[in-house]
């Protein structure tokens, strides 16, 4: 082989790696940086229909007025329906949502039904398929047709480290779909009371991120934001998820 053609063929092998590693990117398999695919902008509006908010149908006994054809107010006692917001889930498959069993808990033990909502506002019933209460993780089945996205799962944990950037995406205080941006704080952190390692952040996390998604700069699921610790009961930036390879290990010992 003359130089020429050496050279004609080693250019072929490395646009051809850079072509491989550049179209990896995209579905989260290198560290390539793709400028405008990666803003977090962009990784935001991507993930959004990979999340979902989490509510509860709770039926329960009221008084409702009644009147006669002479007009004198009675009141009788029915049962009335209210929709109460409970926490948050993530998209793994088209037909499937985990979230933390103490999520589902209570309406799972009073037999009341789940609604979960997408980014858009649409709504659709989810029946409970199973849980781990030890992992405290459950798993949903959505029943009516919705726009939902599974969310790209990042496979190499074992190079997350400590001050990358992680967002936090769930509906605090049910008030909808909400973003917050912070960094790892820590990795493997296990606390007194607390089964498992977990992924410590400061990103913002409140009371109804439960079950949410936390993602890397490059909007790839990297846990499910599980407890808070705070002396107020809102975010003092000690916030933990539970690392997705665990969550994916209860959730295919769920399905199974």
């Amino acid at each position: 082989m003359n130089k020429k053609k050496y050279t004609l063929v080693l250019l072929w092998i490395v646009l051809g790696s850079f072509c491989g590693l550049f179209i990896s990117s995209f579905f989260g398999k290198t560290d390539i940086h793709i400028p405008y695919y990666h803003d977090l902008s962009n990784v935001l509006e991507r993930t959004s229909p990979s999340v979902v908010n989490i509510w509860v149908i709770k039926k329960y006994r009221g008084w409702q007025e009644q009147s006669n054809r002479y007009g004198i107010k009675q009141w009788r006692q029915v049962v009335k329906a209210g929709v109460v917001p409970n926490g948050s889930g993530v998209v793994i498959t088209e037909n499937t949502i985990v979230t933390n069993f103490h999520v589902i808990q209570e309406a799972f033990n009073q037999s009341q039904e789940l609604l979960i909502e997408n980014y858009q506002g649409s709504t659709s019933k989810v029946l409970v398929v199973g849980f781990d209460i030890n992992a405290d993780i459950a798993v949903l089945k959505i029943i009516n047709e919705i726009d939902v996205k599974p969310f790209k799962v990042r496979r190499d944990m074992e190079s997350l480290r400590i001050g990358e950037a992680a967002i936090a995406i769930g509906s605090p205080k049910g008030v909808g779909q909400s973003f917050s941006k912070g960094i790892i704080s820590a990795i493997n952190r296990t606390l007194e009371g607390k089964r498992g390692n977990f992924i410590q952040t400061d990103a913002s996390i409140n009371p109804g991120n439960s079950g949410g998604a936390l993602i890397d700069s490059k909007g790839r699921l990297i846990g499910v934001i599980n407890f808070i610790v705070s002396t107020s009961g809102g975010n003092q930036g000690l916030n933990f998820a539970i690392p997705i390879d665990t969550v994916l290990e209860s959730y295919e010992n769920i399905l199974n």
